[in-house]
């Protein structure tokens, strides 16, 4: 009850005995004898919320939970170091799947024997009900505890070395060429026709963009550039776009971008609004610089507190229901748009069905997308971009004056530094590109909130200030990201002050977690209730600290001629050079930096000295039923048969792609037959001279299986999906035309779904007269 994350104070009522991770839950957990039933999530996320209300609320599943388990609750947002060693174990034990909420069974020593992330209070879609896994797992503490201690040792060991081998390799030559190598392993997965790159959910990578872009600068392909603008006039456009009150959802949970889940998290609007300030800096497109000034109205709005702060989300529920706040039905639109304005409404705009799950309350309404890119329809439609936007922005500033009147879901209020750093960044950064003083203004508030409210005496800084409240020390991304901030607003202002901070930080961030050995920086620094210690630098929603400080030590060193900045800046680099080598395109943020570093300073680095890189983890499967093969491909074969192999430019072709599924394994159909399954996904990717018209699904046939309460539709035996094509008008006669066929399935048996696999299928055809 006197927890000060919004996330703990959310589920301080539930009948679960929650405590905090800490002291005193550690300590019962070892004095009672009991496992630790672990629960990771944060304050805005949905299934977080729909777990607790469907388990953690229930009395007699709780009487279960706090027999058996010592229960403890983490928000991942104030400790993402627990957060990643834990979710590291959910990766490895279910073999890549991962999300929250988290749910792990550890040790009284914390070591995880367990895995998993939503489960409901019965069975459903391939997850066992959450009562029959606590009374298994207790049996099985009570009655196997050898084969418990022996798994959670091996676990803990796989975790550690899982972590250990993404932070260290073996070193490798950094060229250029890697920067180019990365381009082309995005240019294989990205998709021509809708962007982005892979299949649905798609989540925007803030960081991805500025790299093509600057990337495309360095070479001067167009392509390049094409693949980064496109996917942001489509983001833009569409659903996962806030077009009545601004800002971007977290993902759209389709490919067309239209229909998102419904979260705002800073990190987004942060990233976002760098990346179409940039777009705009290199293009001039108006619509670029509305769509950045756009996001930073809505944080003005929502997310920037009275002190000039940014707080962390806004949910995506309104009193249990996601995307009520959003969702719009046609009598609401009718009574709001006069007739004219609704006609030009409906010219601009189509209306998105919002996923239903069964159990679940579902909002009335749909959600609103743009048909296609304003700047590419106002042309269509005789009418320049900047008139048409005066129009529609009129028209949607009635629509934001109705909803304002709905019931704003939940603010996560708690002031996160590093996410702070990220939207001073973007602020500074804007109010130079677009000539906006005031969010420069802004942007020295919130960094001069940072440095007066959460910084320690000793010069540290603090991760969580919430209500006057400081908790946490800061990791080593909170330091990255603010040093970024602080860069960006010395060079939008000119004043030496945030130089100067920046450095003061750059070297309290060196003596707590630069790896004197190896090189690179840790996530943390060394503690007893860490089983584990990494030095990420993959990526995921936001760019991993160590790629962030190479940024800011290559703008160190130009900022001041040090070279003690351009030597750190190489080491990092050199730290981490055998895994940008294994996979560029993993590393993006990384390797921007090695772009950068290249173009300001020739480097010569060793021969590589490879290192296997083992991620096995023991087979326990038939103590806890839950470990399952990594690669669900190896029960379904895919062929693609192209007819006719040889075509006239401008003529139709079809692509069939023959899946031959293993007895006793089946694939889902498309739609899948569940939202906790993944639909079979057919497209075309890798060529602008091959145009996927249209895709048949096979319709599947009924199958009765455990992990679902009633028949659904599968595809098993040999299956064809056959895709209408059509071959460019501007395809040469006597060439070839190369294409890629990208092909995502989930392989399932009649008791569990094995991880998600995609494949990439290279294609060609002869084109003739």
């Amino acid at each position: 009850m006197d927890a000060t994350s919004p996330y703990l104070l959310q589920h301080a009522h539930n009948p679960v005995e929650w405590y905090p991770w800490g002291d005193e839950a550690l300590a019962a957990a070892k004095e009672q004898n009991k496992p630790i039933f672990l629960s990771v999530g944060y304050s805005t996320c949905y299934w977080c919320h729909v777990m607790e209300r469907e388990v953690f609320t229930n009395p007699e599943i709780a009487a279960l939970m706090n027999k058996h388990f010592i229960n403890i609750k983490v928000d991942r947002e104030q400790r993402p170091d627990l957060d990643e060693v834990y979710m590291m174990a959910t990766r490895l034990m279910t073999r890549g799947r991962g999300g929250w909420p988290n749910s792990v069974f550890l040790t009284p020593d914390l070591k995880p024997f367990f895995a998993g992330t939503y489960f409901g209070a019965t069975a459903q879609a391939g997850r066992p009900g959450f009562p029959t896994i606590v009374t298994g797992l207790a049996d099985a503490w009570a009655n196997r505890r050898p084969q418990v201690l022996a798994a959670a040792d091996n676990a803990a060991a796989a975790i550690q070395r899982a972590l250990k081998d993404e932070g260290a390799s073996a070193s490798a030559p950094l060229t250029m060429g890697l920067v180019d190598s990365a381009v082309s392993e995005m240019s294989r997965r990205y998709d021509r026709r809708l962007g982005g790159f892979g299949v649905a959910p798609r989540f925007p990578q803030g960081y991805t963009y500025p790299f093509l872009i600057d990337a495309a600068q360095r070479t001067g392909d167009e392509a390049t550039l094409n693949m980064a603008l496109h996917t942001m006039r489509m983001m833009a456009a569409g659903g996962m776009y806030d077009h009545v009150g601004g800002g971007f959802h977290r993902y759209s949970t389709d490919a067309q971008w239209r229909v998102p889940h419904f979260e705002k998290m800073l990190y987004n609007q942060a990233q976002l609004t760098r990346a179409y300030v940039r777009a705009f800096q290199v293009t001039g497109e108006a619509a670029f610089g509305d769509t950045a000034r756009d996001i930073l109205r809505y944080v003005d709005d929502v997310m920037m507190g009275p002190d000039g702060q940014f707080y962390s989300a806004l949910d995506a529920e309104t009193d249990g229901v996601e995307g009520a706040y959003y969702a719009w039905n046609q009598s609401a639109i009718r009574d709001t748009l006069d007739a004219e304005q609704r006609a030009l409404f409906n010219d601009i705009f189509a209306q998105g069905k919002i996923p239903t799950y069964p159990g679940h309350l579902h909002p009335d309404g749909r959600v609103i997308y743009m048909r296609k890119p304003l700047s590419e329809l106002a042309p269509k439609r005789g009418e320049d971009y900047v008139s048409r936007r005066a129009r529609v922005d009129a028209f949607l500033a009635q629509l934001k004056s109705v909803r304002d009147q709905r019931k704003l879901p939940r603010l996560d209020d708690k002031v996160i530094a590093g996410w702070n750093g990220l939207m001073i960044d973007a602020y500074a950064l804007a109010g130079t590109v677009l000539d906006e003083p005031e969010y420069i203004a802004a942007a020295e508030r919130a960094a001069d909130f940072i440095l007066e409210n959460m910084r320690m005496q000793d010069g540290r800084l603090w991760r969580i200030w919430r209500e006057g409240v400081v908790q946490q020390p800061a990791f080593q991304e909170d330091y990255a990201y603010v040093i970024r901030g602080l860069l960006s607003l010395h060079t939008a202002t000119g004043e030496r002050r945030w130089l100067s901070a920046a450095g003061e930080l750059a070297h309290t961030n060196d003596q707590l977690f630069w790896d004197e050995g190896s090189g690179g920086y840790y996530f943390a620094q060394e503690a007893p209730d860490l089983i584990a210690r990494s030095k990420s630098v993959s990526e995921g929603a936001i760019p991993s600290g160590n790629a962030v400080m190479v940024h800011n030590l290559i703008d160190l060193w130009l900022a001041t001629g040090k070279a003690a900045w351009r030597s750190r800046a190489k080491q990092t680099l050199d730290a981490f050079s055998g895994s940008i080598t294994r996979s560029p395109s993993a590393f993006l943020h990384m390797v921007h930096a090695l772009q950068r570093y290249i173009e300001t300073e020739e480097q010569n680095v060793p021969e590589p000295d490879p290192k296997p890189f083992d991620l096995s983890l023991p087979d326990l499967s038939e103590e806890f039923g839950v470990l399952q093969p990594l690669d669900g491909g190896q029960h379904v074969e895919i062929s693609v048969v192209v007819q006719p192999t040889r075509v006239r430019a401008g003529s139709n072709f079809e692509v069939r792609v023959v899946l031959q599924i293993e007895q006793g394994w089946h694939v889902n159909v498309n739609p899948a037959p569940s939202p906790y399954l993944i639909p079979t996904v057919v497209d075309i990717r890798g060529s602008d001279l091959v145009e996927l018209l249209s895709v048949a699904y096979p319709r599947g046939r009924l199958l009765e299986a455990s992990y679902v309460q009633e028949p659904i539709k599968v595809l098993d035996g040999r299956e064809e999906i056959i895709i209408n094509t059509k071959l460019a008008e501007s395809a040469r006669s006597g060439t070839t035309a190369s294409f890629t066929v990208l092909v995502q399935f989930q392989a399932c048996d009649d008791a569990r779904c094995l991880a998600p696999t995609e494949k990439l299928i290279e294609v060609s055809i002869e084109v003739t007269e």
